[in-house]
């Protein structure tokens, strides 16, 4: 495992994701005031349009990281090249047919949704952008394999940061100077990716020049074997909107647009943590990829190990702390709206992350190991049965709200407890109840987190965002504390004091 490599980029990636945390942060409840309650929930839904459509766009391109990988490890550049030529040619065949439904969703979008009449024409615009974005975001999503291939997402990451700072110059400067539109939010993202995709060709020009780009390498063979794939993968993508994804349009079409806003403002904390656990858990996936290319697979069970140790030990922090003290935050955040009502939708829209969180590193697994089928038709499995549920459950209970998100968090819990851990194991080659130790130790640091906060909760008054801010850190240090005792192994415990280290040496 290199240590060095995983200290920089994790760092490099918590840096991002704490600087997109306060655009959202400050954003959403800007939006819910100076537009309508429901504005913030439109901007939602249009990203998870996009994720609809991503469903069928991960068929071909979840896989290409896996492939190119392995192909440049193991000395195939020109198979390399022949897998990246493509997968962009057919990233961008997609983006133009993508173009004809974006199209009739931007035409039409108050017939589909429940949109009030003075919001149309800017949620039309919005749209438009998300669109565009979406259609960029495809194109140019091939070239970020070469920071994956190469271990190098700390340059990524550095580049989300400029991203994020140029999102929000665009932002802050649209909603001072102008009235306030939702479609700005559109403008921002585009922006965003566009100032990703093009660090991320300059970096597959800088660390792949082994991998060249030509019209001869098309080959649709290759597309075959990715959508083969990859297929699967999409196959999964679409239970995971069914059992969490479709929420805000349940809500939307189901109770009201209003409804649509609270939910969105629940699950914004959630979706974050969420995140933040992909962008940690995808630092470990290249070098557990290359492991895999370089046959050395007792080296990769343990970094797996080390990976689901580590992602606890960074992710029950948040978890247990909005747990302890959402409804203070709550409070402050949105005053104006229920901090109880708000607490309780999020802890359940977060309540698969109690589990999840543990062994997020697993899915990767079924990945590398091109197992991916079963593990897709339980997530879809899963997903049919939680919107059924919902459905069930808003038309004989007056649950409204916490039907549609108690429902996803109870599939989710039965699917990582009775099916991920197992299966993980019988891919590897190794005894069923390997990861269930990384729950079980998920699930303890959990309640030592959870126990420092109501201890701190009880001693200290937390009223207002100073007195919040300052003893949610020093709870927080407690906690890495505790963390830091209970869950991490000898090897994890030499990488985080080497990190503290280099950062005091750096800041002496």
């Amino acid at each position: 495992m290199n240590k060095k490599q995983l200290a920089i980029s994790m760092t490099a990636q918590i840096v991002s994701f704490l600087v997109s945390l306060g655009v959202s942060f400050v954003l959403s409840p800007y939006m819910g005031r100076a537009i309508d309650t429901s504005a913030s929930g439109f901007v939602s839904q249009g990203n998870y349009f996009v994720a609809y459509a991503q469903i069928v766009v991960s068929a071909l391109n979840t896989m290409a990281s896996r492939f190119i990988t392995v192909s440049i490890h193991q000395g195939r550049e020109e198979e390399a090249s022949r897998y990246f030529t493509s997968v962009l040619f057919g990233n961008i065949f997609m983006a133009a047919v993508f173009a004809v439904p974006a199209t009739f969703l931007i035409l039409f979008v108050d017939r589909i949704l429940q949109v009030p009449e003075e919001m149309v024409t800017d949620l039309q615009v919005l749209f438009f952008f998300v669109a565009v974005n979406f259609m960029l975001s495809i194109i140019l999503s091939v070239f970020q394999i070469a920071v994956y291939t190469k271990d190098r997402l700390d340059l990524l990451a550095v580049k989300t940061i400029q991203a994020e700072l140029a999102r929000m110059l665009v932002l802050v400067g649209c909603y001072t100077f102008f009235p306030p539109y939702m479609w700005y939010v559109g403008v921002g993202t585009t922006l965003q990716t566009l100032v990703i995709g093009i660090g991320n060709y300059r970096y597959t020009k800088r660390l792949m020049p082994e991998v060249s780009i030509r019209r001869e390498y098309f080959d649709l063979g290759k597309i075959r074997e990715l959508v083969s794939l990859g297929a699967w993968n999409s196959v999964t993508r679409l239970g995971q909107t069914l059992l969490e994804g479709l929420d805000l349009l349940i809500s939307n079409l189901m109770i009201d647009p209003t409804a649509m806003g609270l939910l969105n403002y629940a699950k914004t904390i959630p979706l974050t943590v969420t995140n933040l656990m992909g962008s940690i858990v995808g630092i470990f996936n290249p070098q557990i990829t290359i492991l895999y290319a370089e046959g050395k697979y007792g080296e990769m069970v343990e970094l797996v190990k080390s990976a689901n140790r580590i992602m606890i030990f960074l992710l029950s922090i948040p978890v247990a702390f909005i747990t302890v003290f959402g409804d203070i935050f709550f409070s402050l955040w949105l005053p104006e709206y229920d901090a109880q009502q708000l607490h309780i939708l999020c802890i359940l829209s977060m309540g698969t992350l109690y589990i999840s969180m543990s062994i997020q590193v697993l899915y990767h697994i079924f990945i590398i190991t091109k197992r991916v089928r079963l593990n897709s038709l339980v997530i879809v499995f899963s997903g049919v049965l939680s919107t059924g549920t919902v459905f069930l459950l808003l038309n004989t209970t007056d649950l409204g709200l916490y039907a549609i998100v108690l429902s996803s968090m109870a599939y989710g819990w039965l699917r990582n407890l009775l099916f991920t851990p197992l299966y993980a194991s019988r891919c590897l080659g190794v005894s069923w109840k390997t990861f269930y130790g990384d729950i079980l130790t998920g699930v303890k640091s959990l309640v030592c987190v959870g126990a420092v906060g109501m201890a701190f909760r009880l001693v200290f008054p937390m009223d207002s965002w100073a007195t919040l801010v300052i003893f949610g850190c020093m709870a927080g240090v407690a906690a890495l504390g505790a963390n830091y005792l209970v869950v991490l192994k000898a090897g994890e415990r030499a990488m985080v004091r080497a990190w503290v280290r280099q950062k005091l040496h750096r800041g002496s």
